[in-house]
This record gives C-alpha cells, sequence and structure tokens, in this order.
C-alpha cells in the first residue's frame, strides 16, 4: 500500500532564511553566490570530458575484488603470488583479463582497467568510506556506522547538486546497503551525511525471494486509490502543512520525503522502470536470472527514465561469514570461479553491450569498484586471522578499478603494479582522484563548495581528475 516514511528530525538540506541573509552580506564585499559556491574556480567546463555523461551507474564489489585474480594477472609470478588462474587474451592487444572473465574479454573495447589505484588502510569500513566520499574516516579503527556528520555519498551528491526537474530521486541504490550479515549496521559513505537525510539515495530492495525482481512499496497504490485521490490528498496535506508552520523546522525531511513519494507516484517512466517483466525473456536470460543481473538490467531500465546516479551493490549471497560476499579469506579460488566471477561476467558484459546497443554507452557512465583489493602472495594475513592457505586477506596498496563509457577511452590500460601486483609503480591513482573524475564527468566542478550541519565549506572533492583516462 502507498507509504510515506522517514525521520522527521531536522536536516541541513539547503540554505536557510538566515543563510541567504548571510550570503547578502558577503555580497557588499564582493563574495556572490558563485565565489561561495567555489563554481568558476578553475574553469572545469573548459577541460576535456566536462559533463560528459549524462548518469551514471556505480557497481559495488563489496568485500574487496582480487586484483591479480581478475584484472591484473601476472603469470609470470611465483605460483603462491600468482594462484590458479590464467590469463586470457582480450578484444584488446596486450589487455589480458582472468580465463573466468571470457564475456568480459569480448567487450574489453568499450572499458579501462585502472590498475593503479591505492589507499593505505585495510579496513572495510573505512576503504568503503574513502572510495566513496573521497575523504579519509576519522574514526580509521573502526566500521563505522552512518552518523549525520559523514561526509554525504555519491548518490547525495548528485541528488544535491543535479537534482532531477520532476522532483523524483536523483540516485537509487539496489538491492541493499553495503554490510556483513553478522553487524548490526551498514557502513558510512553510502547516505546524505551533513547534507541530511532527506538526500540519502533511494533505497530499493529485492521485492522476490530470489532477489530477481523490484517493486518499491512506495510505488504501489490500493486498487481503491486512484492518481485523482492521490492528487487530493496532496492539496489537503499542502492546506494541513500551511498550518502547522511552527514544526516547519522539525518537519523539513518529511517534506521533502512527501514530495519524493508523490512525485515518484506520478512519474510514469520511473515506475515503469520497475517492470522488468516488460524485458523480453531473452533479454533476462542474457544478463542472467540472479539479482546481480536482474540489478544491472534495472539499473540500465532506471537510466533511461532520467536517474542520475544508479549505485548497484553487491547481493545477499549467503557466503560464508569467514568468507563472505568478495571478501575471500578462504577458498579465495573456489569463490571466485564457482560464485562471484560467473555473475560479474555475465550481468557486467550484457549490461555494456546492451547501453552500447542502446546507443547510451557514450553518455553513461560505468564505474565498477571495490574497497581494496586482496593479497599477492595467497595466504598472506594482514588483517584477518581468519585468512587460509587457499585465501586472500585485504590489500589497500593495489588494486583495480574498472570505468567504461561517459568520455572514458575504451580500449585502455591506465596506471601498472609491479611483477606481483602488490605496489604501484607507474600513475597512481587515489580514491579523491577516482571521485574527482565521477564528479568532472558528471559535469560537476571538484572545486564546488557545500556546507555542513555548522555551516562550515567543504569542497565537494579534495581528488584532481585523472585526464589520462578520458577521450
Amino acid at each position: 500500500m502507498f507509504r510515506i516514511l522517514g525521520n522527521t528530525h531536522r536536516a541541513c538540506d539547503g540554505p536557510r532564511r538566515r543563510e541567504v541573509l548571510r550570503i547578502g552580506g558577503l555580497a557588499a564585499l564582493g563574495l556572490g553566490l558563485p565565489q561561495l559556491l567555489g563554481r568558476g574556480a578553475c574553469a572545469a567546463s573548459a577541460q576535456e570530458g566536462f559533463g560528459r555523461a549524462k548518469s551514471c551507474v556505480l557497481i559495488y564489489l563489496f568485500g574487496g575484488p582480487s586484483q591479480i585474480d581478475l584484472f591484473d594477472l601476472k603469470p609470470e609470478a611465483p605460483e603462491q603470488f600468482r594462484g590458479e588462474f590464467r590469463p586470457i587474451a582480450t578484444a584488446t592487444p596486450g589487455m589480458d583479463l582472468c580465463e573466468h572473465l571470457p564475456r568480459l574479454a569480448r567487450r574489453s573495447e568499450d572499458f579501462c582497467l585502472i590498475r593503479s589505484m591505492r589507499h593505505e588502510h585495510p579496513r572495510h569500513g573505512w576503504g568503503l568510506y574513502y572510495m566513496l566520499t573521497g575523504k579519509k574516516h576519522s574514526r580509521p579503527d573502526l566500521d563505522a556506522p552512518p552518523t549525520p556528520d559523514d561526509f554525504p555519498g555519491p548518490g547525495a551528491l548528485i541528488s544535491h547538486l543535479l537534482p532531477r526537474s520532476d522532483g523524483a530521486p536523483a540516485a537509487v541504490t539496489l538491492p541493499r546497503w553495503n554490510r556483513f550479515n553478522d553487524l548490526p549496521d551498514a557502513y558510512a559513505g553510502e547516505r546524505g551525511g551533513f547534507l541530511g537525510s532527506a538526500f540519502d539515495p533511494w533505497l530499493v530492495r529485492s521485492s522476490s525471494p530470489e532477489g530477481i525482481d523490484f517493486e518499491p512499496d512506495v510505488m504501489t497504490l490500493p486498487p481503491d486509490v486512484g492518481p485523482g485521490r492521490i492528487e487530493g490528498r496532496r492539496r489537503l496535506l499542502k492546506r494541513l502543512d500551511a498550518r502547522l508552520d511552527q514544526l516547519a523546522a522539525q518537519g523539513e525531511v518529511r517534506d521533502q520525503l512527501v514530495q519524493r513519494a508523490f512525485a515518484l507516484i506520478g512519474s510514469t517512466g520511473v515506475r515503469r522502470a520497475f517492470r522488468l517483466d516488460e524485458e523480453s525473456e531473452a533479454i533476462r536470460a542474457r544478463y542472467g536470472r540472479h539479482p546481480f543481473g536482474q540489478g544491472l538490467l534495472l539499473a540500465r531500465r532506471l537510466v533511461e527514465a532520467g536517474t542520475r546516479l544508479v549505485q548497484v551493490n553487491w547481493h545477499d549471497d549467503g557466503s560464508d561469514v569467514k568468507s563472505p560476499f568478495w571478501d575471500t579469506h578462504q577458498d579465495n579460488f573456489g569463490s571466485l570461479r564457482e560464485r562471484l566471477v560467473p555473475p560479474l561476467d555475465q550481468g557486467l558484459s550484457s549490461f555494456l553491450e546492451d547501453l552500447s546497443a542502446r546507443g547510451l554507452l557514450d553518455e553513461t557512465l560505468v564505474v565498477v569498484m571495490g574497497e581494496f583489493g586482496r593479497t599477492p602472495r595467497v595466504g598472506q594475513v594482514v588483517m584477518n586471522t581468519a585468512t587460509d592457505g587457499n585465501g586472500r586477506d585485504h590489500w589497500p596498496h593495489a588494486y583495480t578499478v574498472l570505468v567504461a563509457g561517459g568520455g572514458v577511452r575504451g580500449g585502455s590500460v591506465f596506471g601498472a603494479t609491479d611483477a606481483r601486483a602488490a605496489e604501484v609503480v607507474d600513475a597512481p591513482v587515489s580514491p579523491p582522484d577516482l571521485q574527482a573524475t565521477v564528479l568532472h564527468l558528471l559535469g560537476i566542478d571538484p572545486a564546488t563548495l557545500i556546507t555542513d550541519r555548522l555551516g562550515r565549506a567543504h569542497r565537494v572533492s579534495e581528488g584532481s581528475p585523472v585526464f589520462g583516462i578520458l577521450r
């Protein structure tokens, strides 16, 4: 049935009246809105690739995928480093991939491999926060849950800076927030943070036990409630709100969530995006009848419906708590070969093929990432003593991110690691640099300023766009 849910606390969702007055006062000193917001500081719009992407699909492989087993194989390294998998040639001369990624290998002209990602901390929560926000978490030794003081995640930034004109959510996350099943909370870095919960991405969970269908509750009306009655309820709600001005501060988040709900109900394109049964059986089968494949199919349909950013998180795949998701502390090669790589290869290759066939790849940025890579030496313990002789532990010092479309030069490799995929030896890229690149391609100057709950200004990114991957 139709539901409108949300917190009712005050959030910093935009300039307040006193902030507008303060801006007016600054104008007398020669500081207008463009300077205050940081726009125009580096003439970003004149730089290569700025604004090439209309939307972004961020695919998050929670746990940390192994660079040396998937994207940066080292066949000449000793066996205890190179592991069991062998490289295969791709459609791009000089670019090899894991033998268990044959479909993706045929699509290599679509994407770039950034093999020189690196940071310094081998903890999931810290790495996830850094990768998604471009900021180092203040509590590096904790897998911290979200708080109102966090820097906003990518969906919140997009919702704040590139809102949709029809009021529908600009950012969607599916099918879950990233968290381990034995922890009570999701990790910080995916939500609105100091921008307020009204800017949280819209979380869309699966509506079927198999995880292959999606039908959000907020978009389902009772049989006896038609669009006319919804419009009547909207007018009634507006009249009631006019009598509750004294509660306006507490109701700001609720008001925005209410408006979002009405926008969703009224948006035929967004509602239709969730009707995966409109796709042919051949298309659904090509993506894969698994949560990852169908999530990517939904992402394509949401992009077509105008969603600016879709974050597809790895689903709850029922993996063992000692080696969950892409966190392959045990049975690294068996888990990759049998459980993780097949849906990745099928779903991602089909997604890229579909975007290309529909003329969407040039304007849709695709980013595939995790929070770090895995240890070059099999069985090496860095962070987790549960790592056994067939597993790989956390390794943030060198790992790979795959990027495609939206102004990225396909069929290319950027950066390099040493002979054991242990250290970056050419063109290092930091999480802030990757974040700045995504924002730049979406038409957001990394120097743009946003304010936190105390009125302090923050650049949306401290990184520099990686122009070497752009075309």
